[in-house]
């Protein structure tokens, strides 16, 4: 997540200071008239001789972009950790007192699961019971997206 929002900015960056430079160099006083030639290839390179190989259709089964609709999100506790099943279980804040199977949420995490605490990304083993939560998942497959440690 933050990657992206780097990554982002930088490219901002990047072309706000390219457009810049561009305009001043087209505006700035005494510049000379930015004029630009066209050349024309000849006829015979234009010209194809052989068409292009056949492209092989590729064996390797295209991985499914991570779905990011329907997402939901829940505050909460952490009760429990299990390691060996990359799961973790969340007692709710706020959840109906008469339902108790709605108090509990045990999401799967996996790597590409973002754990941080605003400063720093954690991993799994930093999550211990009683840590409060914020849980980004998918409730079709109970994935965790985004969990946000406090």
């Amino acid at each position: 997540m933050k990657k992206i929002v780097v990554l982002t900015l930088a490219f901002a960056l990047g072309v706000s200071l390219t457009w810049g430079l561009a305009w001043a160099e087209e505006t700035a006083p005494g510049a000379a008239p930015v004029v630009e030639e066209q050349t024309q290839a000849p006829a015979e390179a234009l010209e194809m001789t052989e068409a292009p190989a056949p492209v092989a259709p590729s064996t390797e089964a295209a991985t499914p972009a991570p779905v990011t609709e329907n997402l939901e999100f829940v505050s909460g506790e952490v009760s429990a950790v299990d390691e060996a099943a990359k799961s973790v279980t969340v007692k709710l804040y706020g959840e109906t007192e008469n339902d108790a199977s709605a108090k509990v949420l045990t999401v799967k995490v996996d790597e590409t699961t973002d754990i941080t605490d605003g400063e720093q990304d954690r991993d799994l083993k930093s999550l211990s019971a009683g840590t409060e939560v914020d849980v980004e998942y998918d409730p079709a497959s109970n994935k965790a997206t985004y969990i946000f440690v406090y």
